[in-house]
């Protein structure tokens, strides 16, 4: 997944969605604006059964389809 800019100072700062789920609270580099994206379990556990469906389907179509990073 392509990574976002910091909603503060809107710098690339590259968050995903899997960065942002290991570590909830950081720090722009840029403008040191403290993020707090904090969800609870349930959300945690909707975005994993998702990233694992994604993963299935590029494993299922490997080498007949050309997925972008």
């Amino acid at each position: 997944m392509t990574g976002v800019p910091c909603p503060s100072c809107k710098n690339p700062i590259g968050l995903t969605l899997e960065f942002i789920i290991i570590n909830p609270k950081t720090v722009c580099p840029y403008c040191e604006t403290i993020l707090n994206f904090e969800v609870n379990d349930k959300i945690k556990d909707q975005l994993n059964i998702a990233l694992a469906e994604i993963d299935s389907i590029k494993s299922k179509y490997k080498g007949t389809v050309k997925f972008n990073k």
